[in-house]
Protein backbone atom coordinates (compact mmCIF):
# COMPACT_ATOMS: atom_id res chain seq x y z
CA UNK A 1 0.00 0.00 0.00
CA UNK A 2 2.77 2.46 0.89
CA UNK A 3 4.84 1.61 -2.22
CA UNK A 4 3.01 4.35 -4.14
CA UNK A 5 4.71 6.93 -1.91
CA UNK A 6 7.95 6.19 -3.78
CA UNK A 7 6.45 8.24 -6.61
CA UNK A 8 7.18 11.91 -5.90
CA UNK A 9 4.16 13.29 -7.74
CA UNK A 10 1.75 10.91 -6.06
CA UNK A 11 3.27 11.74 -2.67
CA UNK A 12 2.72 15.47 -3.23
CA UNK A 13 -0.89 14.89 -4.26
CA UNK A 14 -1.44 12.57 -1.30
CA UNK A 15 0.11 14.98 1.22
CA UNK A 16 -1.95 17.93 0.02
CA UNK A 17 -5.12 15.87 0.14
CA UNK A 18 -4.47 14.60 3.66
CA UNK A 19 -4.14 18.14 4.99
CA UNK A 20 -7.12 19.54 3.07
CA UNK A 21 -9.31 16.58 4.07
CA UNK A 22 -8.63 17.33 7.74
CA UNK A 23 -9.88 20.86 7.13
CA UNK A 24 -12.91 19.55 5.25
CA UNK A 25 -13.86 17.38 8.22
CA UNK A 26 -13.86 20.49 10.39
CA UNK A 27 -16.70 21.87 8.28
CA UNK A 28 -18.49 18.53 7.88
CA UNK A 29 -19.02 18.53 11.64
CA UNK A 30 -19.49 22.26 12.14
CA UNK A 31 -21.83 23.38 9.36
CA UNK A 32 -24.89 21.13 9.86
CA UNK A 33 -24.88 21.79 13.60
CA UNK A 34 -24.29 25.51 13.11
CA UNK A 35 -27.20 25.85 10.67
CA UNK A 36 -29.52 23.64 12.74
CA UNK A 37 -28.73 25.58 15.92
CA UNK A 38 -29.03 28.90 14.07
CA UNK A 39 -32.39 28.12 12.43
CA UNK A 40 -33.84 25.13 14.33
CA UNK A 41 -35.03 23.75 10.98
CA UNK A 42 -34.42 20.38 9.32
CA UNK A 43 -35.43 22.01 6.03
CA UNK A 44 -32.80 24.76 6.34
CA UNK A 45 -30.16 22.14 7.13
CA UNK A 46 -31.33 20.06 4.18
CA UNK A 47 -31.06 23.05 1.84
CA UNK A 48 -27.30 23.14 2.49
CA UNK A 49 -26.94 19.56 1.26
CA UNK A 50 -29.25 20.19 -1.70
CA UNK A 51 -27.46 23.29 -3.01
CA UNK A 52 -24.15 21.46 -2.63
CA UNK A 53 -25.36 18.81 -5.07
CA UNK A 54 -26.91 21.07 -7.71
CA UNK A 55 -23.66 22.04 -9.52
CA UNK A 56 -22.57 18.40 -9.56
CA UNK A 57 -25.90 17.36 -11.09
CA UNK A 58 -26.08 20.16 -13.66
CA UNK A 59 -22.43 20.47 -14.66
CA UNK A 60 -21.02 16.96 -14.26
CA UNK A 61 -20.95 15.47 -17.79
CA UNK A 62 -20.01 18.78 -19.45
CA UNK A 63 -17.20 19.38 -16.95
CA UNK A 64 -15.83 15.94 -17.83
CA UNK A 65 -15.32 16.96 -21.46
CA UNK A 66 -13.10 19.86 -20.42
CA UNK A 67 -11.23 17.74 -17.87
CA UNK A 68 -10.21 15.43 -20.71
CA UNK A 69 -9.07 18.46 -22.74
CA UNK A 70 -7.20 20.48 -20.12
CA UNK A 71 -4.21 19.96 -17.84
CA UNK A 72 -5.65 18.21 -14.78
CA UNK A 73 -2.86 19.40 -12.47
CA UNK A 74 -3.51 23.05 -13.28
CA UNK A 75 -7.25 22.58 -12.83
CA UNK A 76 -6.69 21.11 -9.36
CA UNK A 77 -4.26 23.85 -8.30
CA UNK A 78 -6.53 26.70 -9.43
CA UNK A 79 -9.64 25.20 -7.84
CA UNK A 80 -7.85 24.78 -4.50
CA UNK A 81 -6.77 28.43 -4.55
CA UNK A 82 -10.31 29.53 -5.37
CA UNK A 83 -11.77 27.36 -2.62
CA UNK A 84 -9.43 28.93 -0.07
CA UNK A 85 -10.68 32.41 -0.97
CA UNK A 86 -14.39 31.59 -1.42
CA UNK A 87 -14.58 29.87 1.96
CA UNK A 88 -13.70 33.11 3.77
CA UNK A 89 -17.08 34.60 2.76
CA UNK A 90 -18.61 32.50 5.55
CA UNK A 91 -16.94 34.85 8.03
CA UNK A 92 -19.76 37.30 7.24
CA UNK A 93 -22.42 35.01 8.76
CA UNK A 94 -23.56 36.38 12.12
CA UNK A 95 -27.23 35.35 12.43
CA UNK A 96 -30.00 33.32 10.77
CA UNK A 97 -30.60 36.26 8.43
CA UNK A 98 -27.23 35.59 6.81
CA UNK A 99 -27.56 31.82 6.41
CA UNK A 100 -27.99 32.39 2.65
CA UNK A 101 -24.27 33.23 2.51
CA UNK A 102 -23.50 29.67 3.61
CA UNK A 103 -25.67 28.40 0.76
CA UNK A 104 -23.91 30.60 -1.82
CA UNK A 105 -20.48 29.52 -0.60
CA UNK A 106 -21.60 25.89 -0.60
CA UNK A 107 -22.68 26.17 -4.25
CA UNK A 108 -19.39 27.76 -5.30
CA UNK A 109 -17.37 25.19 -3.36
CA UNK A 110 -19.35 22.42 -5.04
CA UNK A 111 -18.51 23.83 -8.48
CA UNK A 112 -14.82 23.75 -7.55
CA UNK A 113 -15.13 20.21 -6.18
CA UNK A 114 -16.83 19.08 -9.40
CA UNK A 115 -13.63 20.07 -11.19
CA UNK A 116 -11.16 18.85 -8.56
CA UNK A 117 -12.48 15.41 -7.58
CA UNK A 118 -12.83 13.81 -11.05
CA UNK A 119 -9.51 15.36 -12.11
CA UNK A 120 -7.82 13.82 -9.08
CA UNK A 121 -9.37 10.38 -9.64
CA UNK A 122 -8.42 10.46 -13.32
CA UNK A 123 -4.85 11.60 -12.56
CA UNK A 124 -3.91 8.87 -10.05
CA UNK A 125 -3.41 6.09 -12.67
CA UNK A 126 -0.88 8.40 -14.38
CA UNK A 127 1.15 8.83 -11.18
CA UNK A 128 1.69 5.17 -10.21
CA UNK A 129 2.48 1.89 -11.92
CA UNK A 130 -0.53 -0.28 -12.75
CA UNK A 131 0.43 -2.87 -10.11
CA UNK A 132 0.47 -0.06 -7.52
CA UNK A 133 -3.01 1.26 -8.37
CA UNK A 134 -4.97 -0.78 -5.82
CA UNK A 135 -2.37 0.11 -3.19
CA UNK A 136 -2.60 3.81 -4.10
CA UNK A 137 -6.39 3.73 -3.79
CA UNK A 138 -6.09 1.82 -0.52
CA UNK A 139 -3.65 4.45 0.75
CA UNK A 140 -6.14 7.18 -0.18
CA UNK A 141 -8.81 5.31 1.78
CA UNK A 142 -6.37 4.83 4.68
CA UNK A 143 -5.52 8.53 4.66
CA UNK A 144 -9.17 9.54 4.56
CA UNK A 145 -9.72 7.31 7.57
CA UNK A 146 -6.87 8.95 9.47
CA UNK A 147 -8.30 12.39 8.70
CA UNK A 148 -11.72 11.14 9.79
CA UNK A 149 -10.16 10.19 13.12
CA UNK A 150 -8.42 13.54 13.53
CA UNK A 151 -10.77 15.99 11.84
CA UNK A 152 -14.19 15.45 13.47
CA UNK A 153 -13.06 15.75 17.13
CA UNK A 154 -10.99 18.80 16.25
CA UNK A 155 -13.89 20.24 14.26
CA UNK A 156 -16.36 19.72 17.11
CA UNK A 157 -13.96 21.23 19.64
CA UNK A 158 -13.07 24.12 17.33
CA UNK A 159 -16.75 24.94 16.76
CA UNK A 160 -17.35 24.95 20.53
CA UNK A 161 -14.27 27.07 21.33
CA UNK A 162 -13.83 29.37 18.33
CA UNK A 163 -17.16 29.29 16.56
CA UNK A 164 -17.68 28.95 12.82
CA UNK A 165 -15.06 31.62 12.05
CA UNK A 166 -12.20 29.56 13.48
CA UNK A 167 -13.32 26.49 11.55
CA UNK A 168 -13.57 28.44 8.28
CA UNK A 169 -10.11 30.02 8.57
CA UNK A 170 -8.49 26.68 9.39
CA UNK A 171 -10.11 24.97 6.39
CA UNK A 172 -9.08 27.82 4.09
CA UNK A 173 -5.44 27.42 5.12
CA UNK A 174 -5.55 23.68 4.31
CA UNK A 175 -6.68 24.45 0.75
CA UNK A 176 -3.72 26.79 0.31
CA UNK A 177 -1.37 24.04 1.48
CA UNK A 178 -2.90 21.57 -0.98
CA UNK A 179 -2.52 24.07 -3.84
CA UNK A 180 1.18 24.47 -3.00
CA UNK A 181 1.71 20.70 -3.08
CA UNK A 182 0.00 20.40 -6.46
CA UNK A 183 2.05 23.30 -7.81
CA UNK A 184 5.23 21.32 -7.01
CA UNK A 185 4.07 18.30 -9.03
CA UNK A 186 5.73 17.74 -12.42
CA UNK A 187 3.10 15.99 -14.51
CA UNK A 188 3.18 16.03 -18.29
CA UNK A 189 -0.17 17.11 -19.68
CA UNK A 190 -2.09 14.38 -21.52
CA UNK A 191 -4.42 16.84 -23.27
CA UNK A 192 -4.43 16.49 -27.04
CA UNK A 193 -4.29 20.17 -27.85
CA UNK A 194 -8.05 20.25 -28.08
CA UNK A 195 -8.25 23.75 -26.64
CA UNK A 196 -8.19 25.04 -30.20
CA UNK A 197 -11.43 23.20 -30.88
CA UNK A 198 -13.22 25.31 -28.30
CA UNK A 199 -12.25 28.48 -30.12
CA UNK A 200 -13.46 27.15 -33.46
CA UNK A 201 -16.86 27.71 -34.99
CA UNK A 202 -17.81 24.08 -34.32
CA UNK A 203 -17.19 24.30 -30.56
CA UNK A 204 -20.75 23.34 -29.56
CA UNK A 205 -20.91 20.50 -32.05
CA UNK A 206 -17.56 19.18 -30.85
CA UNK A 207 -18.60 19.52 -27.21
CA UNK A 208 -21.72 17.46 -27.89
CA UNK A 209 -19.70 14.88 -29.82
CA UNK A 210 -17.18 14.46 -27.00
CA UNK A 211 -19.97 14.25 -24.46
CA UNK A 212 -21.53 11.40 -26.43
CA UNK A 213 -18.14 9.67 -26.67
CA UNK A 214 -17.97 9.63 -22.89
CA UNK A 215 -21.49 8.18 -22.60
CA UNK A 216 -20.62 5.47 -25.14
CA UNK A 217 -17.48 4.64 -23.13
CA UNK A 218 -19.70 4.13 -20.07
CA UNK A 219 -22.28 2.05 -21.93
CA UNK A 220 -19.67 -0.28 -23.42
CA UNK A 221 -18.40 -1.43 -20.01
CA UNK A 222 -20.73 -3.70 -18.05
CA UNK A 223 -18.64 -3.09 -14.94
CA UNK A 224 -18.98 0.70 -15.19
CA UNK A 225 -22.74 0.48 -15.81
CA UNK A 226 -23.06 -1.87 -12.84
CA UNK A 227 -21.16 0.49 -10.55
CA UNK A 228 -23.32 3.42 -11.64
CA UNK A 229 -26.53 1.49 -10.85
CA UNK A 230 -25.29 0.23 -7.47
CA UNK A 231 -24.02 3.60 -6.31
CA UNK A 232 -27.22 5.26 -7.51
CA UNK A 233 -29.34 3.03 -5.28
CA UNK A 234 -27.02 3.50 -2.32
CA UNK A 235 -26.88 7.29 -2.68
CA UNK A 236 -30.65 7.72 -2.54
CA UNK A 237 -30.43 6.19 0.92
CA UNK A 238 -27.44 8.34 1.80
CA UNK A 239 -29.44 11.42 0.90
CA UNK A 240 -32.21 10.33 3.27
CA UNK A 241 -29.63 9.85 6.01
CA UNK A 242 -27.65 13.08 5.59
CA UNK A 243 -30.50 15.43 6.47
CA UNK A 244 -31.70 13.31 9.39
CA UNK A 245 -28.32 12.64 10.99
CA UNK A 246 -28.34 15.67 13.29
CA UNK A 247 -32.00 15.12 14.37
CA UNK A 248 -31.15 11.42 14.90
CA UNK A 249 -28.28 12.34 17.22
CA UNK A 250 -30.22 14.99 19.14
CA UNK A 251 -33.69 13.37 19.28
CA UNK A 252 -32.94 9.63 19.40
CA UNK A 253 -29.44 9.43 20.88
CA UNK A 254 -29.97 12.56 23.06
CA UNK A 255 -26.44 13.71 22.22
CA UNK A 256 -24.67 16.75 20.71
CA UNK A 257 -22.02 17.83 18.18
CA UNK A 258 -19.25 15.99 20.02
CA UNK A 259 -21.22 12.75 19.73
CA UNK A 260 -21.53 13.43 16.00
CA UNK A 261 -17.77 13.84 15.78
CA UNK A 262 -17.19 10.60 17.70
CA UNK A 263 -19.51 8.69 15.35
CA UNK A 264 -17.48 9.95 12.41
CA UNK A 265 -14.30 9.03 14.26
CA UNK A 266 -15.59 5.49 14.91
CA UNK A 267 -16.29 5.05 11.23
CA UNK A 268 -12.83 6.43 10.47
CA UNK A 269 -11.22 3.92 12.83
CA UNK A 270 -13.01 1.07 11.08
CA UNK A 271 -12.11 2.37 7.64
CA UNK A 272 -8.50 2.73 8.78
CA UNK A 273 -8.36 -0.97 9.61
CA UNK A 274 -10.19 -1.86 6.41
CA UNK A 275 -7.75 0.16 4.30
CA UNK A 276 -4.81 -1.69 5.88
CA UNK A 277 -6.41 -5.01 4.95
CA UNK A 278 -7.76 -4.19 1.51
CA UNK A 279 -4.52 -4.56 -0.48
CA UNK A 280 -4.23 -8.15 0.78
CA UNK A 281 -7.93 -8.90 0.38
CA UNK A 282 -8.04 -7.79 -3.26
CA UNK A 283 -5.52 -10.52 -4.11
CA UNK A 284 -7.75 -13.24 -2.64
CA UNK A 285 -11.33 -12.00 -2.75
CA UNK A 286 -13.41 -11.11 -5.81
CA UNK A 287 -14.50 -7.47 -6.14
CA UNK A 288 -18.17 -8.45 -6.02
CA UNK A 289 -17.71 -9.93 -2.55
CA UNK A 290 -15.91 -6.87 -1.21
CA UNK A 291 -18.55 -4.52 -2.64
CA UNK A 292 -21.57 -6.53 -1.47
CA UNK A 293 -20.16 -7.06 2.05
CA UNK A 294 -19.61 -3.32 2.49
CA UNK A 295 -23.12 -2.51 1.32
CA UNK A 296 -24.98 -5.17 3.27
CA UNK A 297 -23.13 -4.34 6.50
CA UNK A 298 -24.11 -0.69 6.06
CA UNK A 299 -27.73 -1.60 5.44
CA UNK A 300 -28.07 -3.95 8.40
CA UNK A 301 -26.43 -1.44 10.74
CA UNK A 302 -28.77 1.38 9.70
CA UNK A 303 -31.80 -0.88 10.21
CA UNK A 304 -30.50 -1.86 13.64
CA UNK A 305 -29.98 1.76 14.71
CA UNK A 306 -33.40 2.83 13.42
CA UNK A 307 -35.12 0.40 15.80
CA UNK A 308 -32.58 0.30 18.65
CA UNK A 309 -31.02 3.78 18.95
CA UNK A 310 -28.09 3.70 21.34
CA UNK A 311 -24.89 5.74 21.20
CA UNK A 312 -22.55 2.92 22.23
CA UNK A 313 -24.22 0.49 19.84
CA UNK A 314 -23.93 3.11 17.10
CA UNK A 315 -20.21 3.63 17.76
CA UNK A 316 -19.43 -0.10 17.56
CA UNK A 317 -21.64 -0.83 14.57
CA UNK A 318 -20.38 2.13 12.56
CA UNK A 319 -16.77 1.08 13.21
CA UNK A 320 -17.59 -2.34 11.71
CA UNK A 321 -19.21 -0.63 8.72
CA UNK A 322 -15.99 1.30 8.21
CA UNK A 323 -13.91 -1.90 7.96
CA UNK A 324 -16.10 -3.46 5.28
CA UNK A 325 -16.94 -0.24 3.46
CA UNK A 326 -13.23 0.45 2.87
CA UNK A 327 -12.96 -2.68 0.74
CA UNK A 328 -16.16 -1.75 -1.06
CA UNK A 329 -15.11 1.78 -2.03
CA UNK A 330 -11.49 0.91 -2.93
CA UNK A 331 -12.84 -1.87 -5.16
CA UNK A 332 -15.29 0.47 -6.88
CA UNK A 333 -12.68 3.18 -7.52
CA UNK A 334 -10.10 0.71 -8.83
CA UNK A 335 -12.62 -1.03 -11.10
CA UNK A 336 -13.62 2.32 -12.58
CA UNK A 337 -10.00 3.33 -13.18
CA UNK A 338 -9.00 0.10 -14.95
CA UNK A 339 -12.25 -0.22 -16.91
CA UNK A 340 -11.94 3.15 -18.67
CA UNK A 341 -9.32 4.32 -21.16
CA UNK A 342 -7.33 7.38 -20.05
CA UNK A 343 -8.88 9.50 -22.83
CA UNK A 344 -12.34 9.15 -21.29
CA UNK A 345 -11.60 9.14 -17.56
CA UNK A 346 -12.50 12.79 -17.00
CA UNK A 347 -15.92 12.28 -18.58
CA UNK A 348 -16.57 8.96 -16.87
CA UNK A 349 -15.57 10.16 -13.40
CA UNK A 350 -17.55 13.37 -13.84
CA UNK A 351 -20.59 11.33 -14.87
CA UNK A 352 -19.99 9.10 -11.85
CA UNK A 353 -20.05 12.16 -9.59
CA UNK A 354 -23.24 13.32 -11.34
CA UNK A 355 -25.00 9.99 -10.77
CA UNK A 356 -23.99 10.06 -7.11
CA UNK A 357 -25.18 13.64 -6.73
CA UNK A 358 -28.44 13.23 -8.65
CA UNK A 359 -29.55 10.16 -6.73
CA UNK A 360 -28.45 11.66 -3.42
CA UNK A 361 -30.48 14.76 -4.32
CA UNK A 362 -33.58 12.57 -4.63
CA UNK A 363 -33.03 11.34 -1.08
CA UNK A 364 -32.26 14.82 0.24
CA UNK A 365 -35.43 16.31 -1.27
CA UNK A 366 -37.56 13.51 0.13
CA UNK A 367 -35.95 13.73 3.56
CA UNK A 368 -36.11 17.53 3.70
CA UNK A 369 -39.76 17.49 2.69
CA UNK A 370 -41.05 14.93 5.17
CA UNK A 371 -38.31 14.81 7.83
CA UNK A 372 -40.01 17.23 10.23
CA UNK A 373 -43.24 15.20 10.07
CA UNK A 374 -42.06 11.58 10.22
CA UNK A 375 -38.88 11.99 12.28
CA UNK A 376 -35.49 10.31 11.75
CA UNK A 377 -36.26 6.62 12.45
CA UNK A 378 -38.29 5.73 9.30
CA UNK A 379 -35.85 7.50 7.00
CA UNK A 380 -32.81 5.85 8.57
CA UNK A 381 -34.54 2.49 8.15
CA UNK A 382 -35.20 3.32 4.48
CA UNK A 383 -31.50 4.11 4.07
CA UNK A 384 -30.65 0.69 5.45
CA UNK A 385 -33.13 -1.08 3.18
CA UNK A 386 -31.72 0.63 0.08
CA UNK A 387 -28.15 -0.36 1.01
CA UNK A 388 -29.25 -4.00 1.30
CA UNK A 389 -30.94 -3.77 -2.11
CA UNK A 390 -27.75 -2.29 -3.59
CA UNK A 391 -25.77 -5.22 -2.14
CA UNK A 392 -28.10 -7.74 -3.79
CA UNK A 393 -27.90 -5.90 -7.12
CA UNK A 394 -24.09 -5.88 -6.92
CA UNK A 395 -24.03 -9.68 -6.62
CA UNK A 396 -25.58 -9.82 -10.08
CA UNK A 397 -24.07 -6.87 -11.95
CA UNK A 398 -20.47 -7.23 -10.73
CA UNK A 399 -20.28 -11.02 -10.72
CA UNK A 400 -17.71 -11.08 -13.56
CA UNK A 401 -15.59 -8.10 -12.43
CA UNK A 402 -11.87 -8.67 -11.83
CA UNK A 403 -8.96 -6.49 -10.65
CA UNK A 404 -7.15 -6.57 -14.00
CA UNK A 405 -6.79 -4.30 -17.00
CA UNK A 406 -8.54 -6.84 -19.22
CA UNK A 407 -11.68 -4.78 -18.63
CA UNK A 408 -10.19 -1.63 -20.15
CA UNK A 409 -12.46 -0.29 -22.89
CA UNK A 410 -10.22 0.52 -25.79
CA UNK A 411 -7.11 -1.52 -25.13
CA UNK A 412 -5.08 1.58 -25.90
CA UNK A 413 -1.59 1.85 -24.49
CA UNK A 414 -1.41 3.14 -20.98
CA UNK A 415 -0.10 6.67 -20.45
CA UNK A 416 3.45 6.48 -19.04
CA UNK A 417 3.81 7.11 -15.33
CA UNK A 418 5.40 10.45 -14.46
CA UNK A 419 7.80 10.04 -11.55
Amino acid sequence: MFAALAKKNYTLLWLGQVVSMIGDWFLVVALPFYIYQLTGSVLQTGIMYIVELLPRVLLGPVVGVFLDRWDKRKIMMITDLLRAVILLLMLLVRSADFVWIIYVVTILQAVMAQLFVPASMALIPMLVEKEQLIGANALSSFSESVTRLIGPPLGGAMLALLGLSGVVIADSVTYLFSACCIMLMAVQSTSKGQEAVVASGNALKRLWSELLEGLVAIKQSKVVVGIFVIMGIMMVGQGLMNVMLVPFIEQMLHADAMAFSWLLTAQGAGTLLGALLVSTLTKKVKPVILVSLGLISTGCTMLLLAFFPNLWLALGAIAIIGVLLAGCMVSIQTLLQISVDERYRGRVFSSFETIISLTMLVGLLASSGIGDRVGPAPLIAANGALAVIAALVSLWLLRSARFSEEATLSGAERVPVVE
